[in-house]
């Protein structure tokens, strides 16, 4: 997971492993947070010196942005891979509502919204969560399936986000296991394919 406001240069190519799409996507959240937080910080102490109209409606754009997208912060780019991407998921859904939207446009970062959406997308096809569209209706399924499931994790995190309530607890992480293991199972690939091209790399021993 990277610092959220380091700049990087993005991934291009889509057989990237889980770490570096974990990585650019992480620098692109937190360059976006870091993008809304500048605009705050430029329009404030207006009890010294007073915003114009127009100011001051940047600010409430800024800040209207960061309470329905970020209002946690970015602190869920910690999380693991599965969690990771309910979080996202329920960030790309708040920035799909209309005053939100209205509200980007206005600030002038529909670029940077449409390149979140595209490391969404890529992030959920590569845990398997998301599947690519096409016109095979098994494949159609298998992705509403996926989808219907991503919103009830959403849900579950939403409702269930106290680890005191051990009941709730429970019923969040056996929602998030089987995510979780995939997570997991990825590193360990990445692990061994990092080991091996290591030890392919290393001279062989002179008789």
């Amino acid at each position: 997971m990277g610092s959220p406001c380091a700049g990087e240069e993005a991934l291009g190519s889509l057989d990237a492993t889980m770490v570096e799409i974990d990585r650019g996507t992480d620098r692109c959240i937190g360059g976006f947070s870091c993008q809304l937080a500048s605009i705050e910080r430029t329009f404030d102490h207006d009890d010294i010196l007073p915003l114009t109209d127009d100011e001051a409606a940047r600010r409430r754009d800024a800040l209207l942005v960061r309470s329905e997208v970020l209002s946690s912060g970015t602190d869920f780019l910690r999380l693991v891979y599965s969690q990771q991407w309910v979080r996202m998921s329920a960030m790309i859904k708040a920035l799909d509502g209309k005053d939100v939207k209205a509200a980007v446009e206005r600030l002038g970062l529909s670029a940077e919204v449409g390149r979140l959406q595209r490391w969404t997308e890529l992030y959920g096809k590569k845990l398997g969560v998301t599947e690519a569209k096409a016109a095979d209706p098994a494949v159609k399924a298998v992705e509403a399936w996926h989808e219907a499931y991503g919103t009830l994790l959403v849900q579950a995190h939403a409702e269930y986000d106290d680890d005191k309530d051990e009941t709730h607890a429970l019923l969040r992480d056996r929602l998030l296991s089987p995510y979780e293991d995939a997570a997991e199972e990825e590193r360990r690939a990445d692990q061994r394919a990092r080991a091996a091209a290591r030890k392919k790399a290393e001279p062989e021993p002179i008789g």
